[in-house]
């Protein structure tokens, strides 16, 4: 693998030249989805699916910005409810391979802050990374959480809280984040040794992806089904969609030692899955050698 492209542009996305690959760093990712709004890139080496979009820097001029006005508190509260249940399997998974008392836990992507009250009942000492201002303000009136701006990539995490965390989780986040090669890296240097990771993300090997590249191929571009609902240029939409082949080599490739992975909570946690539940999440659960 060549050397990171991304590492210049970390702090100036403008500058990065989609031909890159984000997963494997190679010159070798060329257009080949043309939506309306986006246009996804597919590295001829890797096979990894990328869009040619990526957010400015939080506390950037021009960074996405939102007022939590009525109408986004209303929203954001409908939602609360909705999250309850994947939440719970979540600290179960946590809590079958990590001891939460007085553990120091590392929440990237934390939205409102559910899953750092839930760590808090457990007697973990949370912390939360959230670049939306909305989101944070959210959590800072309805919770009294106090979240993070800064990105994990930051000379704010990379040089004060190195070696420093028990346990990180990123759910539902990286497929959301601008380059996440780097992103994996740093959540590996901010873990103690014996230290473990935490994430989930939806698989790009689910048949309507896979049937609506496949007829976006033969209608010469002209239908695309559901590829527009995977990637979004909005604030904080999803950049990229993994393979679990794909997830299993960004972790790797930052020193992680897979202790398990799988499509849902209940096969993780020694159940058995319901014979029509949907496969298409990726859970995945590393730990940094000691």
């Amino acid at each position: 693998m060549t050397t990171d492209p991304a590492a210049p542009q970390l702090q100036n996305p403008d500058a990065y030249d989609f031909s890159f690959c984000k997963l494997c760093a190679e010159h070798s990712a060329v257009p080949t989805y043309r939506l309306a709004r986006v246009t996804i890139y597919v590295c001829r080496r890797c096979d990894f699916h990328f869009i040619n979009h990526l957010d400015p820097l939080p506390g950037t001029q021009d960074a996405p910005d939102t007022e939590l006005d009525d109408k986004s508190w209303k929203y954001i509260e409908e939602r609360l409810a909705i999250a309850e249940g994947e939440l719970a399997w979540r600290l179960r998974l946590v809590e079958k391979y990590c001891s939460l008392p007085g553990a120091r836990c590392l929440d990237i992507g934390a939205g409102v802050g559910q899953f750092l009250l839930l760590l808090r009942e457990a007697n973990a000492k949370g912390e939360g990374i959230e670049p939306s201002r909305l989101r944070r303000r959210f959590a800072q009136r309805k919770f009294d959480l106090a979240l993070e701006e800064q990105t994990i990539e930051t000379p704010f995490w990379r040089e004060k809280h190195r070696a420093s965390f028990d346990l990180i989780t990123l759910w539902d986040v990286i497929e959301h984040v601008n380059f996440p090669v780097p992103t994996i890296a740093i959540a590996f240097a901010l873990l103690k040794p014996g230290g473990a990771l935490f994430l989930d993300t939806p698989s790009r090997e689910v048949l309507p992806y896979r049937i609506s590249c496949q007829v976006y191929r033969l209608s010469g571009g002209r239908a695309s089904l559901f590829l527009p609902g995977y990637y979004s240029p909005l604030p904080y939409g999803h950049k990229q969609i993994f393979t679990p082949r794909q997830l299993t080599q960004l972790v790797e490739q930052a020193g992680f030692e897979i202790l398990a992975q799988g499509t849902g909570y209940d096969e993780l946690l020694g159940m058995r899955p319901p014979i029509l539940r949907p496969k298409n999440k990726i859970i995945l659960v590393g730990r940094k050698p000691h």
